[in-house]
Order: structure tokens, then sequence, then C-alpha cells
């Protein structure tokens, strides 16, 4: 009788561990498999950051290059091409916009530190409103007054910075004025419901762009005398 329980003991054991080893095994090569995934997303990982990295570097030289050229045909008095003449457009403006946000901070700074001194009187309005709201608006103002400022100021802080190619710049500017006035609509066309779009072509940045201001320019013509014609009837 013990030997019939114990046999039947060791052959429950046995059939156990039968069935124990494919679940280990498939465990382990479920986690083998986990970590080939990570060690493959990771591999990835890595080549997408080099990639980038060289994509930037590579972007960088090319950016690096082009400023050279057009600082050498500058100094060199030739005339820019178009495209060129955008880069350099776009880089003057770009000097515009970044002086504009230290105006504005400093104007803000000016316009709190001057009206903070001033004596507030809660019986005395102006302009029918409570002090502390114009002085808060004008300290806003001074802001806004600062941001628009600092275009003026970046423009002039480009032409001390590189002085060659504000003149390179202002040349084939006076062109590519000629080329907006010959080809911009009749303004005598416009209306509430059909505006002259960008009158001094200020919104163009590309060849790209001159296209379209020269399509916009057509259809405000279209639109004029279209109108113009139903009015004679």
């Amino acid at each position: 009788m013990l030997g019939t329980l114990s046999a039947s003991r060791s052959a429950m054991c046995s059939v156990a561990r039968l069935l124990h080893r494919p679940a280990t095994t498939m465990s382990m090569a479920l986690t083998s498999s986990a970590l080939h995934q990570k060690q493959i997303a990771r591999g990835l990982h890595t080549s997408r950051l080099l990639l980038s990295k060289e994509e930037t570097q590579d972007s960088e030289a090319a950016k690096e290059k082009q400023a050279r050229r057009l600082k050498r045909m500058a100094k060199e008095g030739k005339l820019l091409d178009w495209e060129d003449f955008f880069a350099l457009r776009r880089e003057r403006r770009l000097w515009e916009r970044v002086a504009s946000i230290p105006c504005a901070v400093i104007g803000l700074s000016a316009g709190a530190a001057v009206f903070a001194t001033l004596p507030i009187d809660p019986q005395q309005m102006f302009f029918g409103f409570d002090p502390l709201i114009v002085f808060g608006a004008a300290t806003l103002g001074c802001m806004v007054l600062g941001y628009g400022v600092g275009p003026s100021i970046g423009r002039a802080w480009y032409r001390v910075m590189s002085p060659a190619m504000e003149r390179a710049l202002r040349a084939k500017e006076t062109e590519f004025f000629k080329h907006v006035k010959a080809n911009r609509s009749d303004p005598s066309l416009s209306s509430m419901g059909n505006p002259l779009p960008d009158f001094y072509g200020e919104k163009i940045n590309s060849l790209e762009g001159y296209r379209k201001w020269l399509r916009k320019q057509r259809e405000h013509e279209r639109k004029g005398t279209f109108k113009l014609g139903q009015k004679k009837r």
C-alpha cells in the first residue's frame, strides 16, 4: 500500500515537472524576445539621434557656407541674385523681431518704474477711470511702444554689424520695389470686399512668395474690374 502511494506521488511529481518545463521555457523565450526588442528600439533611437545630428551639422555647414559667400559678394560689390536677396531679407527681419523682445521688456520695466512711483489718490479719477487702471494701461502702452520701436533698432544694429551686406541688400531692394510697383494692382479698384493685398510686398520672403503675390494682384484686379463693369451698367 505504501509502495503504491510513493510510486503515485513520484509519478505526479514527474508529471508536474514535465508540465512546468514548457512554461519555464516559454517565459524564458518571452523574456529574451522582450530584451531583444528593447535592444532594437535602443539601436533605432541611437541611429535616429545620429542622423538628426548629422543633418543639423550639414544644415549649419550649408548656412555658414552661404553666409561666407554672401559676405564675399557684398564686399566685392556684386549684385545679389533673388534667392540670396530673400535670404538676406529674412535674416534682417529676424534681427528686427529679436530686437523687439528686449525693447518691449525695457519699455515695460521703464513704464512700471515710472508709474509705480507716482502718488495715487483713490478719490481722484483720470478720464473717469480708476488711477490704477490708467497707470496699468499706460505701463502696457510703454511695452507696446518698445515693441514697435524694436524693429527700427534691430535694422540699425544690422546695418552697423553688416554694412557691406546692408549695402548689397539695399541695391537689390531698389530693384525689387520697382518690380512690386510695376506689377501691383490698381489701388482704385479696392473696396471693403476686395482690399489690395500687401501693397509694399513686405510679406514676400521667397520666389514662390513673389509668384503668389502676383497671383493675388491679378485676382484683385480681376475682381475690381468685374465690379467696375457692373457699376457702369
